[in-house]
């Protein structure tokens, strides 16, 4: 994790491919009593919010657009979602009643496992901070560690920011910083700030049911991601299953015919095996495939396992890997693909369909429906770690070999031929 100076920008796109969910995560140790929140202001060119549907907070926790959520002291970015006129991003933090951060040390923020900043035990009469900054750049997304303290709380901030802030009573500014916000608001509506003592009874809107339950199973368009279900501490087990049709054919005995479609006894069928390319956080790589007999484990690195190898799909349940859940923070992220190690590559005759499941999600259908290609290798789907979870990424596009593979998504491991 690359750890940062106020002061200092980095990439986080540029350098991250297929990063689209930002989990940030705000920590802090205090003084009993002591109370923080967080805060987020969607700002476009001039440095303002546009509306007021645009500051994020305990009584605004989801933006209009989906595209920013807040619970307590995590905040989610969904990027592709963020609209094209916000350029920036402010993270903030205030604190409650009349307490400074000079009550507050050891304040961070991180986002994803890739970067953290800790800030603040420098502070002493502040009552709000704006932390980082998450901002566009050529087409890229940025994060510049800010680290500022204000004094003057939330309606400082709101201020700062272009919301329309006005006093519903008669209390003093100092008193008012983090009051609750009447979210029956119209976008142009000046917010009101109620007297401190509503924030013991405030609480988060009631969420709205779905009229019908979520479905059981979702279909992957090419390039679509969804992201698996977080539903505890930990992901429950992940099972990757890879089956397709087998049409048998008359064994060919020598000749063009026989080294096209291979030799196995009886009848032959399709040989497509299943296989995933890992890296984790500490930057381990490696394959689990049955080529090399390297099936992997589910309980030491690299925590994902191949149940085995079916070389003439006549088991039913075709192949499966695993991913222990439990180790899902040590993953950075996983690239399944197929091969046909004998036979011809119809991919329509395969007609391969690859099926995620984990507890708490619907099922995650891939289909390889993209017939054109008569090359042997094709990447299915792409596992990118998202704040202790997954995204899940239709890839299905085909390939000469594992090596091209690899070049493609920039494993650079070393390939050589090998046999089971």
């Amino acid at each position: 994790m690359l750890t940062l100076k106020k002061g200092q920008k980095v990439d986080l796109t540029k350098g991250n491919p297929g990063l689209s969910l930002l989990s940030i995560k705000l920590k802090w140790q205090a003084d009993s009593g002591v109370e923080l929140d967080s805060s987020a202001f969607l700002l476009g060119d001039n440095g303002k919010v546009a509306s007021d549907d645009d500051f994020v907070f305990y009584s605004n926790p989801v933006h209009s657009s989906q595209c920013i959520r807040l619970q307590d002291s995590q905040i989610t970015i969904d990027l592709p979602k963020v609209p094209a006129s916000i350029n920036k991003i402010a993270i903030t933090l205030t604190i409650y009643s009349n307490h400074k951060f000079a009550q507050v040390r050891d304040t961070s923020i991180t986002v994803n496992d890739i970067l953290t900043f800790g800030f603040g035990n420098n502070l002493s009469v502040e009552t709000a901070i704006v932390v980082a900054e998450i901002y566009r750049h050529k087409g890229e997304w940025k994060f510049n560690a800010v680290g500022a303290g204000f004094k003057g709380g939330l309606e400082a901030l709101c201020k700062n920011f272009g919301v329309d802030v006005s006093d519903s009573n008669t209390s003093p500014p100092s008193k008012v910083e983090t009051a609750k916000v009447d979210v029956k608001r119209s976008p142009r509506q000046p917010i009101k700030l109620d007297p401190p003592s509503a924030r013991s009874v405030r609480s988060l809107p009631t969420p709205i049911m779905p009229s019908t339950p979520p479905p059981k199973k979702i279909e992957l368009k090419k390039g679509q991601k969804i992201n698996l279900v977080k539903t505890g501490a930990a992901l429950g087990e992940i099972i990757i299953n890879l089956n397709w049709s087998q049409p048998q054919r008359p064994k060919q005995s020598g000749g063009f015919l026989s080294r096209i479609f291979g030799d196995v006894s009886g009848s032959e069928g399709i040989d497509l095996d299943l296989a995933c390319l890992y890296e984790l956080q500490d930057g381990n790589k490696g394959v689990v495939q049955a080529l090399g007999e390297s099936f992997g484990s589910l309980y030491n690195p690299p925590y994902i396992a191949l149940d085995g190898d079916d070389r003439n799909g006549s088991n039913a349940a075709g192949e499966t890997i695993r991913v222990n859940g439990k180790f899902a923070d040590k993953i950075k992220r996983i690239l399944v693909f197929t091969f046909i190690y004998d036979g011809i590559a119809n991919w329509r005759e395969a007609d391969g369909v690859v099926t995620v499941k984990c507890p708490g999600s619907p099922d995650i259908i891939v289909r390889m429906d993209e017939y054109g290609s008569n090359l042997p290798n094709c990447g299915i789907a792409l596992l990118t770690n998202i704040g202790g979870t997954f995204s899940v990424e239709k890839i299905v596009k085909f390939y000469k070999s594992t090596r091209y593979l690899d070049q493609d998504f920039g494993w650079g491991l070393r390939w050589v031929s090998g046999r089971k």
